[in-house]
């Protein structure tokens, strides 16, 4: 599976038939374009949908699926951690409509695909860490595809980050707002505040696009 941006959730891009048919170092080069050209004509269309069609009003989480989810991600950031790879899931509700958790998994260094479960459980949001820190990849902030596959999908999100940020994503608004701040879960040991600059309270899909564009 490929990236188009350095963090992303991964779980909805996948690589086009004719760079897996094509082969040799010559291929290669041709293959990744054909990608990168395939991506921004595809992100081109789906910012134009969203701006012909308004976009609901932002719906901020119910609380006691923040907390369940807040004592979920605890021990996963650790393990994010010391694996040095993102962790992914989801949240949902069982047939007696009790939150329920997926399996979580171990992704990649900077992706992680996770697994849907099977019949009986209606999926509300996904749910990632960030990985390790790591001084030369932004991973403060939710990326431009992680919404974009929430979206895609019909469900939120959320977002742990090395520093302990919360993030959840609305994906009928398109927007990213930050539960909480810095160590409000728990913070990798190395995390070194600033890297990624200024990080605003609340993002939409077209100021992470640029935040992605400027890196």
């Amino acid at each position: 599976m490929g990236t188009w941006d350095i963090r992303s959730s991964e779980h909805r891009f996948q690589t086009s038939s004719s760079c897996v048919s094509a082969s040799g170092p010559a291929a290669r080069p041709a293959c990744a374009c054909e990608q990168g050209v395939a991506m921004i004509l595809s992100t081109a269309l789906f910012v134009l949908a969203l701006l012909l069609e308004p976009l609901p009003a932002y719906t901020p989480p119910d609380l006691a699926e923040v907390a369940i989810l807040r004592a979920r991600m605890e021990p996963i950031q650790h393990l994010s951690f010391a694996a040095r790879y993102e962790y992914c899931g989801y949240l949902g509700r069982d047939g007696d409509d009790q939150p329920v958790f997926t399996e979580i998994i171990r992704g990649h260094h900077n992706g992680c695909t996770p697994v849907i479960p099977q019949a009986g459980v209606k999926l509300i949001a996904s749910l990632h860490t960030h990985g390790a820190y790591d001084p030369t990849v932004p991973a403060e902030f939710p990326t431009a595809l992680d919404m974009r596959s929430d979206h895609d999908e019909g469900v939120n999100g959320y977002i742990a980050t090395p520093g302990g940020r919360l993030w959840y994503i609305d994906s009928r608004a398109m927007l990213a707002v930050q539960i909480c701040g810095l160590a409000c879960l728990p913070q990798d040991p190395d995390f070194r505040p600033g890297d990624d600059g200024v990080i605003r309270k609340r993002l939409s899909f077209a100021q992470l696009l640029a935040l992605e564009s400027w890196e």
